[in-house]
């Protein structure tokens, strides 16, 4: 009997724009965002406070005239999210770098707090922060484009060393 070892979903939490790209605006960045969350490849992350953001996002006026249903936005998040409840951290343990926008912060602390491997953003207060979240606290955080490149060669990586069992 031949088996195919899966490899485990990457973690990741998306910020609010990145959001936006996938359910407002179909952004070809994030179109393969989009698709590894369906395929289950990817798992997103998400939590109530990062949920009323974007709930609150998507009713800019800007978006009036892409005839957004929020609804179904909401929907889609919840299908291709899991929607988590993170612990406090402990109070010995080392503080998350601060987010000059203070908005932000909270996608950090998620990415965190919920052991995702990527932060995904477009914002540059966060994108400024990426080395030193990789080196101190073990996520990346990236664009989409870039984020979609690593991911790619990893998933090429994992198909060429998945195990078969005999």
């Amino acid at each position: 009997m031949y088996r195919m070892k899966k490899s485990p979903a990457w973690r990741a939490v998306l910020d609010s724009n990145v959001w936006i790209d996938i359910l407002v605006f179909d952004d070809p960045d994030s179109r393969p965002i989009r698709a590894a969350l369906e395929a289950g490849t990817l798992e997103a992350l998400i939590d109530a406070r990062c949920l009323k953001e974007l709930t609150y996002v998507l009713d800019y006026p800007q978006f009036v005239r892409f005839a957004v249903d929020k609804a179904e936005a909401l929907e889609t998040v919840a299908r291709l999210s899991r929607l988590v409840e993170t612990e406090p951290l402990p109070e010995d343990a080392p503080p998350l770098p601060k987010c000059k926008d203070r908005d932000d912060q909270k996608f950090l602390e998620l990415a965190h707090a919920s052991k995702a491997d990527w932060l995904v953003s477009k914002d540059r207060a966060l994108l400024k922060l990426a080395k030193r979240t990789a080196r101190d606290f073990g996520f990346r955080i990236a664009q989409p484009a870039p984020f979609v490149t690593s991911f790619n060669a990893q998933v090429e990586a994992n198909a060429e060393t998945n195990a078969i069992d005999v």
